[in-house]
């Protein structure tokens, strides 16, 4: 079964706030709006991306329910196939993993 890693609302703020930090120290931006409104935005696309990536994985394991006789006979390894179709899928669905 693929393992699902979770962050906390607390990591993403924090990731959140370093990228932020690290793209105006580094002179990359400039920001004309506060820190704060910057790293929502950001936190609300990790978020975005993680229940994206979250749907993908419970559609392959939806899909691979099909062929879970095979699977448990032994006659397909199921973190290979799932990672194949995770991979199928994000294409299909344009996601960048």
């Amino acid at each position: 079964m693929p393992i699902n890693m979770r962050l906390t609302k607390d990591l993403i703020q924090h990731l959140a706030n370093a990228i932020a930090a690290n793209l105006e120290s580094k002179g990359t931006v400039k920001y004309d709006v506060s820190k704060e409104v910057i790293t929502g935005k950001i936190a609300d696309v990790i978020t975005a991306d993680m229940m994206a990536e979250e749907k993908l994985n419970k559609d392959v394991e939806k899909l691979l329910a099909a062929h879970e006789d095979e699977i448990a006979r032994g006659q397909m390894d199921y973190r290979k196939v799932f990672e194949l179709t995770k991979q199928k899928l994000a294409k299909d669905r344009g996601i960048v993993l």
